[in-house]
């Protein structure tokens, strides 16, 4: 019997609930850094002046970068691991987030979601798959489903903490706390997140 199937067959750990539970935490965060744009939408118009089809593009940077990250990446994990991709990934969107808060232009800030997309998309490509793996067949759709959940919960829990950010502290501030919340998260990764599991 090899590893996977002694996964499938045995209880789950507070082990494996740990690594679920950080996918979670990085579908909540890809939530928020996603979202960053259309809760800080309003005052980014009024800053950069920007018409409504230039508003467009900057929401739809991120989504573009995104799908390139979720095609363009997700193949490199065959090649150096899903651990690593996944380091790298949100690695790259704490960068964008973080280029995006101090982004003294438009065009500049655009790029920088191109980067945090990039980053998301390579996420977003991998942790699924981890949770899958690290999950036992009778909790598996739980895990699943507490995962899908995350993104959802990240976006909506975003929403509530940037409306007071964006009344206080300015819509940098959204951005600041997305790349801070997520580079705190890749130190955690650094540390606990493991491998995928072997074929053998």
């Amino acid at each position: 019997m090899n590893l996977r199937a002694r996964i499938d067959a045995a209880a789950m750990t507070p082990y494996q609930w740990m690594v679920v539970a950080l996918c979670v935490l990085l579908n909540c965060l890809d939530g928020f850094d996603v979202m960053a744009m259309a809760f800080t939408a309003s005052s980014l118009t009024e800053e950069f002046a920007l018409s409504g089809s230039e508003l467009g593009v900057l929401l739809s940077a991120g989504l573009v970068g995104m799908a390139v990250g979720s095609l363009a990446l997700a193949p490199v994990a065959d090649v150096i691991g899903r651990r690593p991709l996944i380091l790298i990934s949100v690695g790259l969107a704490t960068l964008g987030m973080l280029l995006s808060a101090a982004a003294p232009s438009a065009v500049l800030l655009g790029l920088a979601r191109v980067v945090t997309g990039l980053g998301v998309g390579g996420i977003l490509a991998s942790t699924n798959v981890i949770a899958s793996e690290y999950a036992s067949a009778r909790w598996r759709g739980l895990a699943i489903g507490l995962y899908t959940a995350g993104y959802g919960i990240g976006a909506t829990l975003g929403g509530v903490a940037a409306r007071g950010m964006l009344a206080d502290l300015g819509w940098r501030s959204v951005f600041v706390a997305g790349g801070v919340a997520t580079g705190i998260a890749l130190i955690l990764l650094v540390v606990l997140l493991p491998e995928s599991v072997p074929e053998y």
